[in-house]
């Protein structure tokens, strides 16, 4: 009877395992006909078994301690494998994987507006887990065979010969080919590739120091601020649309000026961010972020006192690439009390700026925004909704599960995209009603831009993700607004006739060199044999609004660049067809009103 209830309990536990295998790999077959007949599927299958084999070693000849240890693993990879394929309808790869170590600080966020897929993934990942830990176990210890004490610990070695096979692949693919590999093992895998090429990599170049000369407190600014919102599209704001919500700039005391429909660095925060601190050119952006100065050095060059205000942070965590050596070079770091509710950061964030801007000493001001980074829902008040309906209001957005959120019914796209209004109307307007009354600004400039867009999807679509798209990525995740605001009279005329000249043209790429300019670095010193990318007051080319979305490539993979210009893009700019009627046409037929209000 024993031995029966032994055999039942392996073919459960058998067809458990290859459910869980089957589950964590919805693109397997998909895969295998992309591959077709050829040599490299011999590959393909051949590592497909070996992950089977240590599978069932596994599970049914590893000590205890082994199965615990790796299921733990396992079902951590699984779970990011497959929950990936959920929300983005492609497998994990290595930029992926390796953009999301970067993206941890917001998994909260992820997990809120993405809990669908998650926790199915999560699902089928415990499986696994009870697939490998559940009786029967083939190998017992014995005294008199102390060979068997060795040989319980060599199933979770053999998990390794997987792991190793599929990095070989990678690595022999320049980071490719991982595409249909066993989910549970490419995680792993691409730890181990990573790790290697850094353990690897040569020491990094030191980064340069500040060499241009600014001529004293040259500049009429006594304070410069940037204001980087978090995942705003420029094609929501009425900066850009008469039917964008109102983010209390039209009525701005000072002159804005508008540029419109602008292009990010990057298609994901943590890279945009960097990329604008650092001033980051077209030709070799990496090496740029290595070695380029930031723009706290050039600001204290300049005598400006450095401030940096982070809306989403607390405690002294750094984001966005920020390194401790990069802060040595802020001398007010400002971060809001942990307790901030999300739906007053903003507001606090706007209050900070203010008292920054009322000081008599000259300061260049960096504020990252808490904006409206997914989930919308619980970054605005419940009774601030005038964008209705919406989706329902649980803690910080839990309901934005992508099936309802990202959905494939109008009416629930609906409610997403009024959320998102909602979360952007009072982000944007309560942040600049903080700052702008009654502030006198005949010697301060604010310039006010977003990390990168957003992507809402047509209806029907299989995809999910609303920016950080690896490869060939939709136009609204890199549209951003870009807008100046200052009260000095010269100033304001040149930024207003370089934003008539540039609207819609503009590129967050000549940021930095228009930053420096206006600190007091001559202009003739800002040139791009200096690595420096044209400023705002420059003839700008529209074919230069593009954005990076595959940003960190390695083992010889190209960049990948994306247009925001319908004319220059065939994907389908879903936020510009949205019911509230906003996007780049609206934005770029407003002409010379909008360049200038």
């Amino acid at each position: 009877m024993r031995g029966t209830a032994n055999v039942a309990l392996s073919a459960i536990k058998v067809l458990l395992l290859a459910a869980f295998m089957l589950g964590i790999n919805p693109l397997l077959r998909e895969r295998v006909a992309d591959i077709g007949v050829q040599p490299a599927l011999l590959v393909f299958l051949a590592v497909w078994v070996l992950a089977g084999v240590a599978l069932l070693a596994l599970a049914f000849l590893a000590g205890p301690l082994a199965r615990t240890c790796w299921s733990v693993l396992l079902f951590c990879a699984a779970t990011m494998h497959l929950a990936h394929v959920g929300i983005t309808g492609r497998p994990l790869g290595l930029l992926d994987f390796e953009q999301l170590l970067g993206l941890a600080g917001f998994a909260g966020n992820l997990a809120g507006f993405h809990a669908g897929p998650i926790l199915s993934a999560m699902a089928w990942s415990l499986l696994g887990v009870v697939a490998i830990n559940m009786p029967p176990f083939l190998l017992r210890d014995h005294p008199s065979h102390g060979w068997r004490k060795w040989t319980r610990y060599a199933p979770g070695v053999l998990q390794c010969v997987p792991v190793l096979a599929i990095a070989t692949v990678v690595h022999a693919r320049g980071g490719e080919g991982s595409n249909g590999m066993p989910g549970q093992y490419t995680a792993p895998a691409f730890a181990f590739v990573l790790g290697l090429e850094q353990a690897a990599a040569p020491p990094p170049e030191p980064r340069r120091a500040v060499t241009l000369a600014a001529e004293g407190l040259a500049s009429p600014l006594r304070h410069i601020a940037l204001v980087v919102d978090e995942s705003v599209h420029g094609g929501f704001l009425d900066l850009n649309s008469d039917r964008g919500v109102d983010t209390g700039l039209r009525s701005a005391s000072g002159t804005v000026s508008n540029f419109g429909i602008a292009s990010s660095i990057a298609n994901c925060s943590t890279t945009s961010n960097a990329g604008l601190r650092f001033g980051i050119g077209r030709d070799d952006y990496l090496r740029d972020l290595q070695r380029h100065p930031s723009i706290w050095q050039y600001a204290r060059r300049a005598g400006y006192r450095t401030v940096y205000i982070d809306a989403q942070r607390h405690g002294g965590r750094l984001q966005n690439l920020m390194t401790p050596e990069e802060a040595r070079d802020i001398d007010a770091f400002v971060q809001l009390d942990s307790a901030t509710p999300v739906d007053q950061r903003d507001i606090q964030a706007g209050q900070r700026l203010r008292e920054a801007l009322s000081r008599t000493e000259p300061s260049f001001i960096l504020v990252n925004k808490m904006g409206c980074h997914f989930p919308y829902e619980g970054k605005y008040p419940a009774r601030q909704a005038p964008h209705s309906p919406t989706m329902a209001r649980t803690y910080f957005g839990n309901e934005g599960d992508p099936d309802i959120a990202l959905a494939r019914i109008d009416g629930d796209r609906e409610r997403m995209l009024n959320s998102y209004r909602n979360c952007l109307q009072w982000n944007t307007r309560q942040f600049f009603d903080q700052v702008l009354p009654s502030l006198p600004l005949d010697d301060v400039l604010i310039v006010y831009t977003a990390d990168h867009g957003q992507n809402f999807h047509e209806p029907g679509e299989p995809h999910r993700q609303t920016h950080c798209t690896i490869g060939p990525a939709d136009p609204d995740e890199g549209t951003v607004p870009l807008a100046t605001i200052t009260g000095h009279p010269g100033l304001a005329v040149q930024l207003a006739q370089a934003a008539k000249r540039n609207h819609g043209r503009a590129s967050q790429f000549s940021l930095h060199p228009t930053l420096l300019w206006l600190m007091g670095f001559p202009r003739h010193q800002l040139t791009t044999d200096r690595g420096f990318e044209p400023d705002l007051l420059s003839p700008l080319d529209a074919d230069g609004q593009r954005f990076l979305s595959t940003f960190f490539v390695r083992f010889g993979r190209a960049p990948v660049w994306n247009s925001i210009r319908p004319d220059a893009s065939q994907a389908s700019g879903s936020a510009m067809s949205a019911s509230a009627s906003v996007g780049t046409d609206a934005g770029t037929d407003a002409g010379t009103d909008a360049a200038t209000r």
